[in-house]
């Protein structure tokens, strides 16, 4: 797998494993409820899947960050109040990209099962990777 199908395997596994908020989640049943298959066939353009890329990069940059801070932590009381200050700080990074939390979460669950979006998510993540 080339570095950049790593990367962003891996930052679509931190952001889906890492749950940003209750209420996000809670927000996504209530879409899927309120409208059976619309997440699964929902077309997102090419803008939105870009803000996406860019917020995945800051997400995983702030998992990282965290990431040392929580592996040397003992303490449930610590490591919980570090995981919210970590969940904090994603939301806003991926605020930041004008997305909605609830979209990005919708994509980063999409991009693992449909084929196709994943595909576009990797060529529009190189594209920006080879103009910076």
């Amino acid at each position: 797998m080339t570095k950049l199908v790593k990367f962003v395997v891996m930052s679509l596994t931190v952001a889906c494993t890492i749950h940003f908020s209750a209420q996000a989640a809670e927000n996504t049943k209530e879409v899927q409820a309120g409208n059976p298959g619309m997440s699964q066939n929902q077309n997102f353009d090419d803008a939105t899947l870009a803000k996406f890329t860019v917020a995945m990069n800051a997400v995983s940059e702030v998992a990282d960050k965290y990431q040392s801070t929580l592996s040397g932590e003992e303490s449930p009381e610590k490591m919980k109040e570090i995981q919210q200050a970590a969940q904090t700080e994603m939301v806003s990074e991926i605020e930041k990209t004008g997305l909605e939390v609830d979209t990005y979460t919708t994509i980063a669950q999409l991009v693992q099962t449909n084929e196709q979006l994943r595909e576009r998510v990797l060529n529009i993540a190189k594209k920006q990777n080879s103009q910076s």
